[in-house]
C-alpha cells in the first residue's frame, strides 16, 4: 500500500508540474506574441514616419513645388511594382483602360509581354498580328515606345502607349535577344482578334495522327477544342498532337477543362497562396479522350495556362512533351479596386500576385522570389 500510495503521489505531483508548465509556457508564448506584435506595430509606425518626413522634405525643398497627388501615386506604384514582375498599381484612368481591354476587341500590335531586368520583355507575339509579322520574338526587349524610354515602365503603361486606333502607327525601339544593337520598328495597329484553336486535321493519314493548335485559352476555347476533337475522331484519329507553342496562356478555368478531357481522375493543378490552397481535380465524366497517345508541343513562349495543361498531362503520364523548356509563368493575379472613403468612387486598383500554380506532382511553375526559401 505504501508503494502504491507513493507512486500515486509522485504521479499527482508530476501532473501538477506538467499543468503548471503548460500554463507558464502558454503565458510566455502569449507574451512573446504580444511583444512581436507590438514590435511589428512600432516598426510600421517608424517606417510611416520616415515616409512622412521624406514627403515633407520633398514638399519643402524641391526646386519647384511638386504635384503632391503624383508623389503619393508614384510611391504606391513603386511599392507594388517592387514585389514581382506581375503586381502593379493602376490609377483610375489606367484601371478603366485595363477593364475595357478585357471586354472585347482593341487596336494594338498583338504581343504578350512581361517585365525582366526593368524592361518590357516579349513573352510571345500573337500569330497573324503586326508584332508577329514584324519578327518580334520571345526575349526581345522594348527599349522605347514612340521615343519614350520603357525602362521602369509598368505593363499597364506599356499597353496604354502601344494600343490605339486601328491604322495608326507606333514605333518601338527593340533589342532583339542575343543582339548588341537595338533597331527601330514601326508597326501599324490593327484590331486584334484571336482564333484560339487552329489547323485542326489529320496530318498522317496512314497512322491517323491528329493535330490541333491552341493559340490562347479564352472563353470559347473549350468549345472550339471539343469541336476539333470531334472532327478528328470522326476521321478515325488514333493519336493526337496538341501544339501550344507561342501560347502565352489565358484563363485557368479553360486550361483545367481541356486537361480534364485527357485525365479521368486526380489533381490537375494546385493553387497555393499564403492564406489559401485550392486543388482543381478532374471530373470523371469529362475525360473524353483517355485511350489514345498524346504529344504536346511546347517552347519558351508556352506560358501560364499552357503550362498547366502540359504539366498535368505529363505528370499523369497522359502525354509526352516535345520541344524546349517552357516560359515559367506560374503565378495567379487578382485585381483589387481602391475606392474613396465613401466606397463609391474607384480611385485606382492593385493587380496583386496572390498565389502560384503547382503541377499534380508538386512542381512549381515559377521560380521563387528572392525573399522565399
Amino acid at each position: 500500500m505504501k508503494i502504491k500510495s507513493s507512486l500515486l503521489n509522485i504521479s499527482l505531483i508530476a501532473l501538477v508540474v506538467l499543468v503548471v508548465w503548460f500554463i507558464i509556457t502558454a503565458r510566455t508564448a502569449d507574451n512573446i506574441n504580444a511583444s512581436v506584435k507590438e514590435g511589428s506595430k512600432a516598426n510600421i509606425k517608424s517606417n510611416l514616419d520616415e515616409l512622412k518626413n521624406l514627403y515633407s522634405l520633398i514638399a519643402d525643398k524641391f526646386v519647384v513645388e511638386p504635384n503632391k497627388d503624383q508623389l503619393f501615386e508614384n510611391a504606391m506604384k513603386g511599392m507594388v511594382s517592387a514585389l514581382d514582375p506581375y503586381s502593379e498599381y493602376m490609377n483610375a484612368e489606367e484601371y478603366n483602360e485595363f477593364v475595357e481591354s478585357t471586354r472585347g476587341e482593341f487596336g494594338g500590335i498583338g504581343v504578350e509581354i512581361t517585365i525582366e531586368d526593368g524592361f518590357i520583355t516579349v513573352v510571345t507575339p500573337i500569330e497573324d498580328t503586326p508584332a508577329f509579322r514584324a519578327g518580334l520574338l520571345p526575349g526581345d526587349k522594348i527599349l522605347e515606345i514612340d521615343g519614350v524610354s520603357a525602362e521602369g515602365m509598368s505593363i499597364t503603361e506599356c499597353a496604354r502607349r502601344v494600343r490605339g486606333k486601328p491604322v495608326t502607327s507606333v514605333t518601338l525601339k527593340i533589342l532583339h535577344k542575343n543582339d548588341d544593337m537595338p533597331v527601330n520598328i514601326t508597326l501599324v495597329r490593327e484590331i486584334i482578334k484571336i482564333k484560339s484553336v487552329k489547323d485542326v486535321g489529320i496530318i498522317d493519314k496512314k497512322h491517323r495522327i491528329g493535330y490541333l493548335r491552341i493559340t490562347a485559352f479564352q472563353e470559347d476555347t473549350l468549345k472550339l477544342f471539343d469541336e476539333g476533337l470531334k472532327k478528328l475522331q470522326e476521321q478515325g484519329m488514333k493519336s493526337l498532337i496538341i501544339d501550344v507553342r507561342f501560347n502565352g496562356g489565358g484563363l485557368m478555368e479553360t486550361s483545367v477543362k481541356i486537361a480534364n478531357r485527357f485525365i479521368a481522375q486526380g489533381i490537375i493543378v494546385s493553387v497555393k497562396g499564403r492564406i489559401f490552397t485550392e486543388e482543381r481535380k478532374s471530373e470523371p465524366d469529362s475525360a473524353t479522350v483517355s485511350d489514345i497517345p498524346v504529344v504536346v508541343l511546347v517552347n519558351g513562349s508556352s506560358a501560364s495556362a499552357s503550362e498547366i495543361v502540359a504539366g498535368a498531362l505529363q505528370d499523369h503520364r497522359r502525354a509526352t512533351l516535345i520541344g524546349s523548356r517552357t516560359y515559367g509563368k506560374g503565378s495567379v493575379q487578382s485585381v483589387f479596386p481602391i475606392t474613396d472613403a465613401g466606397g463609391k468612387t474607384i480611385k485606382g486598383a492593385i493587380k496583386l500576385t496572390i498565389a502560384r500554380y503547382y503541377t499534380p506532382s508538386g512542381r512549381c511553375l515559377e521560380p521563387p522570389l528572392t525573399s522565399e526559401t
